[in-house]
């Protein structure tokens, strides 16, 4: 068993200031690892000394100083600790050992023998303010170490302590709770295989070098808030069974939590990830938490699966963000992205509102389960439900299979932008459900949720509709609007520009949708009385020149009034023609007794016939002229 060193040579003789030392012998080591780490985190752990100020004299007093302060630097008080300090070194604050006096780094060979004695494994270790050399972490490790070969420990308490450098904690089972709270970690520190059945905090550390946490398991509360991991911090295949935060965490290495498992959520709010930023195959039970997180050098989070939410509001990623996961709802309200942004997502209810992309931001929907990774029993299609690209600023725009029945566009930048690929529906209005000839019903003319809302005269955000027909049409028609409180202009300029960019990635009848939509507020609200006239003739004749079967319904009109007009005329001329004839026939009536004895005399001169003939001509004639 390593033996302490009779004389404390394990320690500076030159006294530190900043870490409680006076004159003589150091409560702690001076060592570079010490300085290397406090540089790294100086800014956590700076303490501003007061300013000494002359007491300004009285009046009547003017020209002498009543009091002058000493400008020689005064020895620190020592460090206010809430428990029995170590009276072996004048400074430490260790936790002093009962009935001892001093801790356990300070104990004279003979106390320390029966200090380790006295150690069985599940006993609490309490080493609070403790300098902890390499030799003493073993010494407690081995008296601690069960037959199974993993060291237990039950309650345990590191709170302030320093730490070697290398600190192996190989499966060691913490049974009650731990607290590592401000302890500092010189140099690397190995947790792999650990089982923590207990609460535990490492809220405050510091880890020098890198710090492997993998394989472990926690079987409640974890904490590492504000915790700063100056190297590599290695969680992959850690399992947390309940909650897990991070929350102002501050990874200055790569961070990997590949096939980590969080029980319930896992809480990383603003927490500073400097370095490269790994989350593949992660399942996060409830909701995955990056609001206001910061990614130096981008982010890749998935394949991941969150049955809740996975938040990354007000988050920034320099150098892309990649989600690809499968969720409830996904928020990204307010995050900045220094390059691209690409959202793979199944079964998510989407908010972009207000971000900001340097890039171009992708949208697709997954159809298939992501490998890997076990998803929840949900019902319902997997296509990805797009809520709000409002204030959207972004180089390029590409949805792809998703659903925007509900999804907010007002204030977006650049929506000529937009590319829509795929299955994209809109919210519709409803369809004339008689067809003249029996032809299958047409699908409602598709327009925008704040259409709906401004119709409605509905308050607040456009709806989540979960299908098409009235449900998404009465779901879209929730749109973030005060009762007429649209603003026409604004949505007939966003129309004629989504009718743009959808002729230009081959959206024809969407097109004409979204320019029907255009100026069917333009008729409605324009200011001009003859223009509102003129567009309501074209609306009447032919849908502004875009509904094919209403021009035809005219044409066919035109063509039947032609039609009875040409009948009509025709009928007019054979009524004329019928007038006249009487009037021919009373003419032929009146001249026929003087015609017909001419007629037999001329006849009968002409021929010298007989008079039998004469007779048989003048029936002849007779027979014509009737």
């Amino acid at each position: 068993m390593p033996r302490v060193p009779a004389d404390h040579s394990a320690f500076g003789a030159t006294g530190d200031p900043h870490l409680g030392g006076r004159g003589g012998v150091s409560a702690t080591p001076r060592t570079p690892g010490v300085a290397k780490i406090t540089d790294r985190v100086g800014l956590l752990q700076r303490e501003y000394r007061p300013v000494h100020m002359e007491t300004f004299p009285s009046e009547g007093d003017i020209g002498r100083t009543r009091k002058v302060t000493s400008h020689e630097s005064s020895q620190p008080p020592l460090t206010t600790v809430l428990w029995p300090r170590c009276t072996a070194v004048h400074g430490c604050t260790g936790r002093a050992v009962e009935r001892l006096g001093g801790c356990p780094a300070h104990l004279r060979p003979d106390e320390f023998d029966r200090f380790v004695a006295g150690l069985r494994p599940g006993a609490d270790l309490d080493l609070r303010g403790v300098t902890v050399p390499a030799w003493l972490l073993d010494a407690l490790l081995d008296a601690l170490t069960g037959p199974d070969g993993r060291p237990h420990i039950g309650r345990t308490r590191f709170d302030g302590a320093v730490l070697p450098a290398h600190a192996v904690l190989h499966g060691a089972c913490v049974e009650g709770d731990s607290s590592f709270d401000g302890a500092c970690f010189l140099g690397g520190a190995s947790f792999y295989d650990a089982r923590f059945f207990g609460n535990v905090s490492f809220r405050g550390a510091r880890f020098g070098g890198n710090a492997s946490f993998h394989a472990a398991r926690f079987h409640r509360h974890a904490s590492f808030e504000e915790a700063v991991f100056a190297g590599d911090a290695l969680f992959g295949e850690a399992a947390w069974h309940a909650d897990a935060s991070f929350r102002r965490t501050v990874f200055i290495g790569a961070a990997c939590f590949d096939r980590a498992r969080f029980g319930r959520d896992a809480a990383m709010q603003a927490a500073c990830f400097g370095a490269a930023v790994s989350f593949k195959r992660v399942h996060v039970a409830r909701h995955a938490r990056f609001e206001r997180a910061r990614f130096r050098h981008g982010a890749w989070l998935g394949p991941l699966v969150a049955g809740g939410r996975i938040g990354l509001a007000d988050a920034s990623a320099n150098g892309g963000l990649r989600v690809h996961a499968a969720a409830r709802q996904v928020s990204a309200r307010g995050a900045t992205v220094h390059g691209a942004a690409d959202f793979r997502l199944r079964h998510a209810e989407l908010d972009l509102e207000g971000a900001g992309v340097g890039g171009t931001v992708t949208v697709r929907s997954l159809p298939q389960p992501i490998q890997g990774v076990a998803e929840p029993v949900w019902i319902g299609p997997p296509t990805v439900r797009v809520l709000s690209l409002r204030g959207v600023s972004a180089r390029g725009l590409h949805l792809a299979d998703v659903d925007l029945s509900g999804c907010g566009f007002l204030g977006l930048h650049r929506p000529d932008l937009l590319r829509i690929s795929g299955d994209c529906p809109f919210a519709t209005v409803p369809a004339r459900h008689w067809q003249p000839f029996g032809g299958p019903a047409r699908r409602g003319r598709a327009v925008l949720a704040e259409d709906l809302a401004r119709r409605a005269g509905v308050g607040g955000e456009p709806g989540r509709g979960h299908g098409r027909g009235h449900g998404r049409r009465h779901g879209a028609a929730r749109g973030r609007v005060r009762r007429g409180g649209v603003d026409a202009a604004r949505l007939e300029a966003l129309y004629r520009e989504l009718a743009r960019a959808s002729a230009g990635c081959g959206q024809a009848a969407l097109a004409r949708d979204f320019r029907y939509a255009a100026l069917e507020l333009r008729r409605h609200g324009d200011h001009a009385q003859w223009r509102r006239l003129t567009l309501h003739v074209l609306w009447l004749t032919s849908g502004y020149g875009l509904r094919t079967s209403r021009m035809m319904a005219w044409f066919a009109v035109l063509i039947a009034l032609l039609c009875c007009g040409a009948t009509y005329v025709r009928h007019g001329s054979h009524e004329t023609s019928a007038a006249h004839t009487p009037a021919l026939d009373r003419v032929c009536s009146a001249g026929r007794r003087g015609l017909l004895p001419a007629v037999r005399k001329a006849a009968f001169a002409g021929r010298g016939a007989a008079p039998g003939a004469v007779i048989e001509d003048d029936r002849n004639v007779t027979g014509c002229l009737q």
